[in-house]
């Protein structure tokens, strides 16, 4: 006997570890593949930040034919970039060992530049300060050859702390870590202080303003310092998980709070991504056992109801004008109804139940096929709802209006209410002979 059947099932042991194995290589894939491409999109930006310093290194070089090592080292900083790129380009994209060595690769690449980057930043910032006692030098030797006498615009004291901050300033700004609204309150820093001419009201700015914002700048860069390692592993998994699994991803800033909140978040995505990849196994795995066993797909549809559950419809037309609904509601759980077609809201008379009564018979064997050959996928029955015998009380008009319509079955389904109507005229035939 079968009349509408819900039940709620799951998979073995086995299918389990296959999906969650295939989970894990494309999250390996993906991370090695986004590890690759923000740290060579890293070492592009961080090499190409340095073209005012090579200057200032060129000019040392030429006056005094010392630039405290600057040139050798942004050298041999840019062959290692280059030296990079034909690991990346040769790299086997469907290959998650080739992809995990190469980002391996890049990701030590990375490393050593940042180390580098450090020591770049502190020789050319005393770089800068050669040059300029360098310059004012040559400045104050030409004007004690002159005899003309010239009243500076500023004081000595007050252009040497405007120096001192447009220099702090600008050597932060060059580190590419910084969150980008940091990097626009030192841009208006830096043109406050070009804008200031009254000294005390500069001395006002650099205490109020200027001083608190290098102290944050390091206090991020020395936290960075502590657990950027640790944050940015994170982080490339969490931006990997948005995109695998549809997510939108949310900025964070590398602080020991976010590695917390990053790892919270990773953990329910893959719980969720389980959850949800095993319902979907599940549903093709039903659709390709209604597929062999001769169903055709009449039409799908989505509902979801006030209090926010989500349901989806198949409908597979089954014999004789009928079709069976399937239902896979957001909770797991699938249910099965058999019932006749039309393309309005209708009960079915007594003629149209007879029969339909006839198919949930004649069905109940089809049922015990489908639950067979989906054991033989991994799917097996974790609870059995409901498993209702045929009945007139069951008997039912689907309404395929409601459903969007496959091409093909549409065509299908004009055949089958045909058929239907044809037996319907059989049966009162016979009784009438009766």
């Amino acid at each position: 006997m079968s009349g509408p059947k819900t039940s709620r099932y799951t998979l073995t042991p086995e299918q389990r570890r296959i999906l969650a194995w295939q989970r894990e290589m494309d999250r390996r894939k993906a991370i090695a593949s986004d590890k690759i491409q923000r740290g060579s999109k890293k070492l592009v930006q961080i090499g190409s930040m340095f073209s005012s310093e090579k200057q200032v290194s060129a000019e040392l070089v030429n006056r005094i034919g010392n630039d405290g090592g600057f040139l050798q080292k942004i050298n041999g900083l840019e062959e290692m970039i280059v030296s990079l790129s034909p690991i990346v380009e040769r790299t086997d994209t469907n290959d998650v060992s080739a992809l995990e060595s190469t980002a391996h690769t890049v990701s030590e690449c990375v490393a050593k530049t940042e180390t580098i980057f450090r020591e770049l930043m502190i020789i050319a910032e005393q770089n800068q300060m050669k040059l300029k006692e360098i310059l004012e030098a040559a400045i104050d030797q030409g004007f004690s050859a002159s005899s003309v006498d010239i009243k500076p615009a500023e004081s000595k004291s007050s252009g040497d702390i405007r120096e001192k901050m447009l220099l702090q300033l600008s050597q932060i700004k060059k580190n590419p870590i910084l969150p980008v609204e940091w990097l626009e309150e030192i841009s208006n820093a830096i043109e406050g202080i070009n804008e200031i001419q009254d000294e005390s009201f500069l001395n006002n700015f650099s205490a109020l303003t200027v001083s608190p914002l290098i102290k944050k700048c390091r206090r991020f860069l020395s936290e960075y310092e502590e657990c950027h390692e640790e944050f940015e592993k994170l982080y490339s998994e969490y931006v990997v998980l948005c995109e695998l699994y549809c997510y939108t991803a949310q900025e964070y800033s590398c602080t020991v709070a976010s590695i917390e909140s990053l790892k919270t978040e990773i953990q329910r995505m893959q719980e969720t991504a389980a959850r949800e990849d095993e319902q979907t196994y599940i549903s093709d795995c039903l659709d390709k056992v209604m597929e062999e066993m001769g169903y055709t797909v009449l039409g799908r549809r989505e509902v979801t109801k006030k209090n926010g559950k989500h349901f989806q419809n198949i409908l597979y037309t089954y014999e004789e004008g009928t079709a069976v609904n399937v239902t896979y509601s957001s909770d797991g759980r699938v249910a099965m109804e058999l019932g006749g077609l039309d393309v309005a809201d209708r009960f079915p008379d007594d003629r149209e139940t007879a029969i339909l009564c006839d198919s949930m018979e004649s069905f109940c064997d089809d049922f015990k096929e489908i639950e067979k050959r989906l054991l033989a996928r991994g799917v097996i029955l974790a609870d059995r709802i409901s498993l209702f015998p045929a009945s007139a009380e069951y008997a039912q008009i689907i309404n395929t209006s409601d459903y969007k319509l496959e091409t093909v079955a549409e065509k299908l389904k004009v055949k089958e209410q045909r058929k239907m109507v044809a037996k319907l005229n059989q049966r009162s035939e016979t009784n009438g002979k009766v």
